[in-house]
């Protein structure tokens, strides 16, 4: 990734212009079905401009009978009827031949669009735009979704608040069947292959193995780079020591800081973290001073993490720096009736860092006040 084009990039799109997205933009591998209004009038006007069905079946490339169907857009099979669609590519060649009020009467119609092994979109909503909505989809799909080929998209977050968000953000493309699962600890919101197959293609991304963040975040207005950041660092950020995102790709790293950078938020530099026979590790943290300008401009929809980055500023300026160590232990004691906790949580309450709490919980611990259960940074501490 060319950061230093980028970075000249970002001030291109300086007049808020939402960028629109029409049927004629949309792949090649979409299939559509026309309302019987605006699809009789196409064929008529497509059948007359060439004399006759048969001369414009040439003209597709396509056998006559096969028009023929994409006209009835109904077949039979075995006795029974189905739906026959048009693939976009062909309307797209007959496009010269329509006027300005046919082309949006057709896109503002449309009564279905589907890719070939991807369930319907109906009622679908086009244009589509530039929106918060779409570039968090977009986001959480990069994070913590996946596109495979011939599967179904799904995105996997143990977040209820941001499963809802994302089922709710898909509804902007139309009608079509969102269902979630939990195939194995992790539950899943599944969807059509439709709208990540126009995603991929509209934005030139990836969302299986992503080697990159789709290009036109770097020229959109201000407003979708902070909900396309939210979205990444509520997948992939974590606040305890540190506000930290970690991904398992350099490019999309340099990607994150290039727009932070851009919002004036100032991080650090980007670690990468060599894993033997894995994935390297990337990681990248804000600057514990620019925490309460990231909350601002950025901040959290996932409500612990929200909840952590408000405690870690609290931290930050609280006031009383040192305190009487029988009354903080006290207070640990008094967290820790209610439930075990780990560390980073009593700091958080506490309004300590994990260098200023540990002193504490290992003094209580040696004498024999609390336990300690699990290891490294996942200890649990119990009233003995």
């Amino acid at each position: 990734m060319n950061l230093t084009k980028i970075n000249q990039e970002n001030n291109l799109n300086q007049n808020n212009i939402i960028r629109e997205f029409h049927i004629w933009d949309l792949p090649d591998n979409i299939h559509l079905l026309l309302d019987k209004n605006n699809n009789e009038l196409f064929f008529r006007i497509m059948y007359g401009y060439f004399g006759s069905q048969k001369e414009f079946a040439k003209f597709l490339k396509v056998g006559r009978q096969e028009v023929y169907r994409y006209y009835k857009q109904i077949d039979k099979d075995r006795g029974k009827y189905y739906p026959v669609y048009l693939p976009l590519k062909l309307l797209k060649k007959c496009k010269p031949f329509l006027n300005q009020i046919l082309l949006n009467s057709i896109e503002e119609n449309l009564v279905e669009l589907k890719v070939k092994k991807g369930h319907s979109i109906y009622n679908p909503k086009l244009p589509i735009r530039e929106s918060g909505a779409v570039y968090r989809i977009i986001a959480h799909m990069v994070g913590d979704g996946s596109a495979g080929k011939g599967k179904t998209p799904y995105y996997s977050n143990t977040c209820s608040t941001l499963r809802g968000q994302f089922s709710n953000d898909l509804k902007i493309f139309g009608d079509f069947k969102i269902y979630e699962r939990k195939p194995n600890t992790t539950e899943t919101i599944n969807f059509t292959k439709t709208v990540t197959d126009i995603l991929s293609h509209l934005f030139n991304v990836r969302f299986t193995y992503p080697n990159r963040l789709p290009e036109l975040i770097f020229t959109a207005d201000r407003k979708f780079k902070q909900v396309f950041l939210q979205a990444l660092f509520d997948d992939e950020g974590t606040i305890s020591a540190n506000l930290v995102v970690t991904i398992h790709n350099l490019n999309i790293m340099n990607g994150i800081k290039s727009l932070l950078t851009s919002l004036n938020i100032k991080t650090g530099k980007v670690q990468v973290h060599k894993i033997p026979n894995k994935t390297d590790k990337v990681s990248l943290s804000v600057l514990s001073r620019d925490y309460e300008l990231f909350q601002k401009e950025i901040g959290f929809a996932h409500p612990e993490k929200a909840r952590k980055l408000e405690l870690a500023i609290r931290t930050r300026h609280r006031k009383q720096r040192t305190r009487d160590p029988n009354d903080i232990e006290n207070a640990i004691f008094n967290i820790l009736e209610i439930k075990p906790s780990p560390t980073i949580d009593l700091a958080n309450e506490l309004l300590f860092t994990l260098n200023g709490i540990k002193p504490h919980l290992q003094r209580m611990h040696a004498e024999g006040l609390l336990v300690r259960k699990g290891y490294k940074n996942k200890i649990i501490w119990e009233i003995v």
